[in-house]
C-alpha cells in the first residue's frame, strides 16, 4: 500500500464497466503506510459524520477516498429500514443536510457514471450489486433489521425498475466485511424476524451465554438467490468477503466491539470503459 494511499481495497468485479471497493479503518501509527485525519477513537479513516468525529477529519478523510477512486461518492443518512435512493440524471444528485448526511435510506441505485452508491458499516453489512451488462449497479445496508425489513428485496427492485433491459440478463452481487457469525450474538425476537423474511434453522446456532448466533451474510445469500428466482433473474454469482469486522480491530470499526468508534465505506460505480 502506498504512502499516499489511504487504505482501499479494490474488489474484483466481473462485470465490465463497474467499479467495486471497501476500505479499512487505516492507522495513524507512522510505521504504517498511510496516516488518516480522525484521532482516537476513530482512528483514522472515519468516513462516517454521525459518530462523533471531528467533522473537519471525517470531510478530510472523505475527499481523500473520492480522489483516491476518482469518483464521487452518494452518501445516504442509514435508518436500518428498506428505504431505496435512487440517484438522478443530474450533475450532482447528493441531496444533503447541513452535516452532510445525505437522504435518508438503507441502499441506493445508480444508471449515471461518475458517482458511486456508499453505504457505512461497522459490524452490518455492506451489500453491492450490478446488472449482467453494467447498466445498473446498486448498494444497501444490511444489518439483522433491514434484512428482516426487506432491504435485499427492495434493491432488486429498483434496480430492475431502473434498468428492466440491464437486469433481465442477471445480477452480480458482493457481500462485504460484517460481524462474523461466531461473534453475532442476539436474542429470539431477532431469531424470529430474521426467519420471517427467509432465514433458516441453519442460520443461526446457540451461544455459550444461552442465546443466539446469527449468520448474516448467509441469510443476505439465500434472500439474494430466493428474489432474484422469484423475479425469474439470472444470478451470476455471489462473492464474499469473509472478513470479521468484531474480530479485526486492527482493520475494522466494529459498533460491537467499541461503540465510540468509526465507519467504513463499501462502493460501487459505474465508470466509462477507455
Amino acid at each position: 500500500m502506498s504512502p499516499c494511499r489511504p487504505p482501499i481495497v479494490q474488489v474484483q468485479c466481473p462485470v465490465p464497466g463497474v467499479g467495486v471497493a471497501y476500505t479499512k479503518r487505516g492507522s495513524n501509527v507512522s510505521a504504517h503506510a498511510w496516516a488518516g485525519h480522525s484521532s482516537d477513537p476513530y482512528e483514522a479513516f472515519n468516513l462516517g459524520l454521525h459518530v462523533g468525529d471531528d467533522l473537519a477529519a471525517v470531510q478530510a478523510n472523505r475527499w481523500e477516498l473520492e480522489h483516491a477512486l476518482g469518483v464521487k461518492p452518494f452518501w445516504l443518512q442509514q435508518v436500518h429500514g428498506r428505504q431505496v435512493f435512487r440517484l438522478g440524471h443530474t450533475a450532482y444528485p447528493q441531496a444533503e443536510d447541513a452535516l452532510g448526511l445525505g437522504p435518508k435510506a438503507d441502499a441506493s441505485v445508480s444508471t449515471m457514471t461518475g458517482h458511486a452508491c456508499a453505504i457505512l458499516t461497522a459490524d452490518c453489512l455492506p451489500v453491492l450489486m450490478a446488472s449482467a451488462n453494467g447498466q445498473v449497479v446498486g448498494a444497501a445496508h444490511a444489518g439483522w433489521r433491514g434484512l428482516a425489513d426487506g432491504v435485499i428485496a427492495s434493491l432488486i427492485g429498483a434496480m430492475q425498475e431502473a434498468s428492466p433491459i440491464g437486469c433481465a440478463d442477471g445480477l452480480w452481487a458482493w457481500l462485504g466485511p460484517c460481524i462474523g457469525f461466531n461473534q453475532f450474538e442476539v436474542g429470539g425476537e431477532v431469531v424470529e424476524a430474521l426467519k420471517a423474511n427467509l432465514a433458516t434453522e441453519a442460520h443461526f446456532k446457540p451461544s455459550a451465554a444461552g442465546r443466539w448466533l446469527a449468520d448474516l451474510p448467509q441469510i443476505a445469500a439465500r434472500q439474494i438467490k430466493l428474489e432474484l428466482a422469484a423475479r425469474g433473474l439470472p444470478q451470476i454469482g455471489i462473492a464474499e468477503d469473509t472478513a470479521c469486522t468484531f474480530s479485526s480491530p486492527s482493520s475494522f470499526y466494529s459498533y460491537r466491539r467499541e461503540a465510540k468508534t468509526g465507519r467504513m465505506a463499501a462502493l460501487i460505480w459505474r465508470f466509462v470503459d477507455p
